[in-house]
């Protein structure tokens, strides 16, 4: 390289005679000049803040517990990831070792800054994997953690009733009725229907007809379908009442025909109300159906306005309640069924019988179903209550007509809601069972299931809370299992709640909107359990707390935050039931055993070293006179969790340099006493039976991997050209790789021992004479070997210091080495690095807070391998 100063004309000279450069090695140790200060690469003015290290390494020490199932008979394989693997299938982990409930897995590790979590991934002694993501924290550290959930467990055993509990805390209140028993009385059909008369009382003919206060008339057996009574009847007085008995047939036909008087009607046992165009009942009446009587209206409209207790049937193309507030009671026998519309307005209807429309519309009614509403097409519910312990079955969409959030459908133990789609802003609290083909419920209200909602083809849902409930298909008989929902959407914020043994199963999981969160909660794990999940949008979705999360699918999405135990699909031992039986069997596993050993453990990470020749002045910075990568660290891990055998491999990747520079290791974890055998390939010399000496008198061990680096890399000898520094240059060539291989003393070396920050790759830019010692390049803060040259600390740039433990660190803080945790494209001949990786500075500036990834984003003036 060349390095063009605009320095004074005295340093120019100075710098020409004892500089060394890229264009040449002019520099004379043996003459033990003072060299002056370069310019500086990045500017006048330019300074990385104290303290900060140039590291885009982050140190951990991990403490993990596991939730012993054994006893202490069998120990648990603990692993630990830097990507997820279940998703990533050749993930390989960065340290691995066995606990159990006796001890917790303690260790160090070292991950790259730009790592944000960690996967724990834990296997049983039956061999049943459970993978855990933990944040990392910003500035390493200490990071404990148990692999299972924490919380207090609440679960009472048996049915609750819990979303019934939910639906009273919300504000939906049931109203009394005839099961109570101060209430019962009032609803017996035996007490409440008084004796006919013999004769009629009070009856005064007017016109068309009237009957005085406190009178009782009887339309007798004598009126038939073919000669009905057919008189509009009312009170003469303004404030009386009257009561009229219904034994034979009142036509109420005729054109005006509206009972807007104040009488209570009983119709009796074979007696009935008919009507062949629209016929009222209002407000200030009473209606009571006997068992055995009826009213018949087809062709119009029967407005309802009034309280009825109906033991009997009501039978007509149109039924409407709409006037005042009125009590409608159907009996066990007794029955409301419209062909067309059944139209409640502002109503209270208690149903023990039957309750049929073609549309069924509930507009600010309050239902207790005890029986049937079924036969119905649609169902509205518009600001209604439906509180449900019988069966509801319609064929089309019960829906609302806003999306207020104030109507709601209470399904209560045992009650089923059975149709074709759901499609509304209604809440729903089952105890019971939801049967579906569609559930849309995409704006408001709170879905609480406590039972089984079964949805045969999408789930589409808001708020959701399970307390012991499922969200699955039909059970298969062929698969012998619950089926799971074929889609499960949401396009608005997500909030789910899950506690005691509740379950999620789909095929496909969509979420969109987020912040999306989905916990667990109290009492025994719930579990999702889906084939494909679909983000949608770039906002959070935390999925975290007493969950275990089954994927079949292989996608990682950044914007999703799981902490809680995530499985294959299939694979998670925890068996869910709910009320509908054992919706998940879980993964029994294979007989008891303790792991393998030794364990293999492999950092797949590849680093890259990068150095400037020029110490202890600056050089060009372009990083690329010296460039080589550890690919890959594997080691075989004992069962007292020392290390065995230990395998480096490495490659040369280029020499952008023209004088001669050599590359060394120097191991900073262990002592060479400690190792049984040293071999490997080292400059192109394989040595397998005779093992590689460390270098003679060190105090740590070091390796030279070469002296001549043009020459490792394939040079012809004495040739100093440029290897993979330039674009299209013919003398580029592949990298040299080498490899060691050490085997240890078992017990003496620990993994913390080999973690990156221990391993001390650096350059030579001279060697050794018979006056000075060779001069060494470590990465930033790597103190010199014992053969290293310290009489140029000080000099120059540098400010290293033996007393202060700063070495290869410039009066601005920069560095001349330096370590990146990736496959590193490294600039291009005579390109300052700050150039070609624009968000360099900033990531030095600010002491390495900001651009972690600087090294992901360049202006393609780097080398392309």
């Amino acid at each position: 390289m060349r390095l063009i100063n605009r320095l004074s004309v005295m340093a120019t000279v100075v710098s020409t005679i004892f500089l060394a450069s890229c264009a040449g090695d002019v520099y004379d140790p043996s003459k033990e000049p003072q060299a002056p200060p370069a310019e500086n690469p990045f500017g006048e003015g330019f300074a990385a803040p104290d303290g900060f290290g140039w590291t885009m390494i982050t140190p951990v020490k991990l403490n993990i517990e596991v939730k012993d199932d054994f006893n202490g008979q069998y120990k648990y394989l603990i692993e630990v990831f830097t990507t997820n693997p279940l998703h990533d299938k050749n993930a390989t982990p960065i340290a691995a070792g066995v606990t159990n409930g006796n001890t917790s897995y303690i260790t160090e590790i070292n991950v790259p800054t730009v790592i944000e979590k960690l996967y724990i991934r834990q296997t049983d002694p039956k061999q049943r994997k459970e993978v855990y993501a933990r944040t990392v924290p910003e500035n390493g550290g200490s990071m404990n953690f148990k692999l299972y959930y924490t919380g207090v467990d609440t679960r009472a055993t048996g049915n609750t009733g819990s979303a019934f509990e939910a639906a009273k805390r919300a504000g939906f209140i049931e109203p009394s009725h005839k099961d109570s028993e101060d209430i019962k009385p009032l609803y017996d059909e035996t007490k409440i229907i008084p004796e006919v008369p013999a004769v009629s009382d009070g009856y005064v003919q007017y016109n068309p007809g009237a009957l005085n206060a406190g009178a009782k008339f009887i339309i007798g057996m004598e009126y038939t379908d073919d000669v009905p009574f057919k008189d509009n009847i009312r009170v003469h007085e303004s404030s009386g009442r009257a009561t009229v008995f219904v034994q034979g047939v009142w036509d109420l036909s005729a054109s005006g025909k509206k009972l807007a008087s104040r009488l209570d009607i009983y119709v009796m046992n074979g007696g009935k109300i008919i009507g062949s165009k629209d016929i009222t009942i209002d407000a200030q009446n009473t209606l009571t159906i006997q068992s055995g009587g009826s009213v018949e209206s087809q062709g119009g409209i029967f407005y309802l306005g009034c309280p009825a207790k109906i033991y009997g049937s009501i039978n007509a193309t149109n039924v409407k309640v709409n006037i005042g507030t009125p009590e409608i009671y159907i009996g066990e026998n007794g029955s409301i069924k419209a062909t067309e519309t059944g139209y409640f307005n502002s109503a209270q209807v208690f149903n023990y019988g039957v309750l049929s429309a073609g549309k069924l519309e509930f507009i600010k009614t309050t239902v207790l179903n005890k029986s049937y509403i079924e036969n119905c097409e649609d169902i509205l519910i518009n600001g209604s209550q439906i509180f449900n312990y019988g069966d509801v079955k319609f064929n089309g969409t019960l829906a609302t007509n806003n999306n207020t959030g104030t109507a709601s459908f209470i399904n209560h133990y045992q009650a089923t809601l059975a149709g074709s789609t759901w499609n509304n802003g209604a809440s729903v609290y089952n105890d019971g069972l939801v049967q579906l083909t569609d559930f849309y419920n995409t704006a408001v209200g709170e879905i609480y299931n406590s039972c089984a909602f079964i949805i045969r083809n999408e789930f589409t849902f808001v708020n959701l809370i399970l307390d012991n409930g499922s969200i699955t298909s039909d059970w298969s008989q062929t698969a012998n299992e619950w089926l799971p929902v074929p889609t499960i959407t949401c396009n608005q914020k997500v909030d789910v709640k899950m506690r005691n043994s509740s379950i999620i199963k789909a095929d496909n999981f969509i979420l969109g909107n987020a912040p999306n969160n989905i916990v667990g909660e109290q009492g025994e794990i719930s579990m999702i359990k889906i084939r494909q999940l679909t983000l949608k949008n770039n906002g959070k979705t935390s999925i975290s707390g007493n969950l275990v999360f089954e994927r079949e699918d292989t996608n990682e999405y950044r914007q999703l935050d799981v902490t809680c135990a995530t499985t294959g699909y299939d694979e998670s031992k925890h068996s869910i039931e709910s009320c509908s039986g054992i919706i998940n069997g879980g993964n029994e596993g294979g007989d008891p055993s303790d792991p393998k050993f030794p364990i293999i453990v492999e950092d797949a990470t590849n680093y890259t070293f990068a150095f400037e020749d020029n110490w202890p002045t600056y050089g060009d910075f372009d990083l690329n006179d010296i460039v080589a990568t550890i690919d890959k660290v594997t080691f075989a891990q004992h069962e007292d969790g020392s290390v065995g055998t230990y395998t480096l491999n490495g490659t040369l990747q280029a020499v952008g340099a023209s004088k001669k520079l050599g590359l060394g290791i120097q191991f900073l974890g262990f002592a060479a006493s400690n190792v049984v055998e040293l071999k490997g390939i080292v400059e192109g010399v394989t040595s397998n039976s005779t093992p590689l000496g460390f270098e003679a008198n060190q105090s740590n061990p070091v390796i030279i991997i070469c002296n001549d680096a043009h020459r490792f890399i394939g040079n012809s000898e004495n040739d100093r050209s440029y290897v993979n520094t330039l674009a299209n240059n013919s003398n580029n060539k592949n990298g040299a790789k080498f490899e060691i291989s050490i085997e240890f003393r078992k017990g003496a070396v620990q993994p913390k021992d080999l973690n990156i920050n221990q391993l001390d790759v650096f350059a030579i830019s001279k060697e050794a004479d018979t006056k000075t010692k060779r001069i060494e390049i470590h990465v930033a803060g790597h103190a010199p070997t014992d053969l290293g040259n310290t009489k140029l600390f000080g000099q120059g740039n540098d400010q290293s210091s033996v007393e202060e433990q700063r070495y290869y660190l410039s009066s601005e803080n920069l560095a001349w080495g330096i370590v990146i945790p990736t496959d590193f494209a490294w600039p291009l001949e005579y390109k300052n690095i700050k150039d070609v990786y624009t968000d360099f500075v900033s990531w030095v500036t600010t002491g390495g807070k900001e651009n972690k990834d600087w090294y992901n984003n360049h202006n393609g003036q780097v080398f392309k391998k």
